[in-house]
């Protein structure tokens, strides 16, 4: 009996754990997921290695912008309630 309420006790502070933590990694803002498969995409369709280091530099700068617009609008709306 202890422990199956081990067990339960821990698996209940996990879970939350686990969901901030894709939503730090930005997996929770739907910008940010669309940024990303758009890169992904973008760097397969590279022809040679200067496309594709051109792409991951314009990859990085999108998922950054996209990342900083997400957290400041979140910022944004917990004090305007």
């Amino acid at each position: 009996m202890r422990k199956l309420l081990l067990t339960l006790g821990l698996l209940a502070a996990t879970v939350p754990t686990a969901t901030l933590n894709a939503q730090r990694n930005g997996y929770g803002n739907r910008e940010v997921r669309q940024e990303r498969r758009e890169c992904r995409r973008e760097l397969r369709r590279a022809d040679n290695r200067r496309e594709y280091n051109r792409e991951l530099r314009e990859c990085r700068r999108e998922l950054a912008q996209a990342q900083r617009s997400g957290r400041f609008q979140r910022w944004d709306n917990r004090w305007r309630r």
